[in-house]
């Protein structure tokens, strides 16, 4: 930017990943959107979740590009006095949307979680952690706006008034998120290990919900940097904190989406993701609805998920009737524990139930 004095600028710094991710984020998040879309499954929450935490991260990044067209990346002495005002500012907007992208994320997980698994304790932990995942966020959000009194305080130190300890803030804000990412994180491991599914699309569920690990090794990176970036006194060209706000948050969103591209994960990894043809733990193999039979002279297991689509597979009539748990969920065949279908598309909860057809006799006249 003309005008201010020449010198080094480490401006290349967060301007390659932020126009990386300006790519690749997008890219995930449509591809997610198209897998619901191949698998004829509404948009959920979680979607429109992520879409919005997609949109606070763009708007991140475009922030952080603009103010390094301002001097960001530059020594602060070398700006000029406006260009450094504007660069300061673009900063401190860019932080409060960082906390919307981090913890819409987070909320979107949690609300993937809901549409997948079906026990009582699971969902009665994950609607617990969206009231104070949405909770904190409000209120870092507002923190964040609210920093300095007055709020052009915070990017402008000659006006008089007051600001809170940013270096105390910004550490607390990572420690939530640290928290949280693990908690998250090692919420379904027990689930999936009790899945009456074939161990190696077991072992392949948990990989993929076990890649939010990424998250929080790049969250715990960023708070080490936290404490220098925060207290520097040269804070436009000290941006190391900066360039992991920009990954954090743009891992945070293709961890998330992850779990719904199966499809595409199944034709990278065929022998690990593509489950078309294989056996559960009950000896029954997956049919696709366009597979279904039309004879009503057979004894059938449906699995119907909250969409409405259907796959059947036959059992003998051999076989033990399922039970019910204490919910009044039905069980599989001689199985206590919860039933879930998995095809090629993604990840859909599913309630087993029994269904039997017979002829009735006809009414005598």
């Amino acid at each position: 930017m003309s005008g201010n004095t020449p010198g080094p600028s480490r401006a290349l710094e967060i301007q390659v990943p932020c126009i990386v991710f300006l790519v690749t984020t997008p890219a995930f998040v449509a591809t997610r959107l198209w897998s619901r879309a191949k698998s004829k499954s509404d948009l959920g929450w979680d979607d429109w979740s992520i879409l919005a935490s997609s949109v606070f991260a763009v708007i991140v990044m475009a922030l952080m590009l603009a103010s390094c067209a301002y001097g960001f990346g530059q020594h602060i002495a070398n700006l000029t006095v406006p260009h450094r005002r504007m660069t300061l500012k673009l900063f401190f907007v860019s932080q409060a949307f960082y906390k919307l992208t981090m913890n819409m994320t987070k909320m979107s997980i949690l609300l993937l979680y809901l549409r997948i698994f079906i026990q009582r304790w699971f969902r009665i932990t994950c609607h617990a952690l969206l009231v104070i995942i949405t909770s904190y966020m409000v209120a870092a959000f507002f923190a964040s706006v609210f920093q300095c009194t007055p709020v052009s305080r915070a990017w402008d130190k000659t006006i008089p008034g007051s600001c809170i300890d940013i270096t105390t803030n910004w550490y607390a804000n990572a420690g939530f998120s640290i928290a949280t990412d693990f908690i998250i994180l090692a919420l379904p491991m027990y689930p999936l290990y009790k899945t009456k599914i074939m161990l190696k699309r077991k072992i392949a569920l948990m990989i993929v919900f076990a890649l939010g690990a990424f998250v929080a090794v790049t969250s715990i990176i960023r708070m080490q940097t936290l404490n220098f970036s925060s207290t520097s006194p040269d804070t436009t060209y000290d941006l190391a904190s900066s360039v992991w706000t920009v990954t954090e948050e743009n891992v945070a969103i293709t961890c998330a989406c992850l779990p719904m591209m199966w499809t595409p994960l199944a034709k990278l990894f065929p022998s690990f993701f593509s489950i078309d043809h294989g056996v559960d733990s009950y000896g029954s193999s997956a049919v696709k609805s366009s597979e279904l039979p039309t004879s009503r002279s057979q004894n059938w297991t449906t699995y119907l998920d909250t969409k409405g689509s259907v796959s059947m597979n036959q059992i003998n009539d051999t076989q033990n009737r399922p039970s019910e748990d204490s919910t009044g969920q039905i069980l599989p065949s001689g199985q206590v524990g919860e039933a879930q279908d998995l095809n090629a598309n993604g990840i859909r909860k599913v309630t087993e139930y029994h269904v039997s057809y017979f002829n009735a006799k006809p009414p005598s006249t």
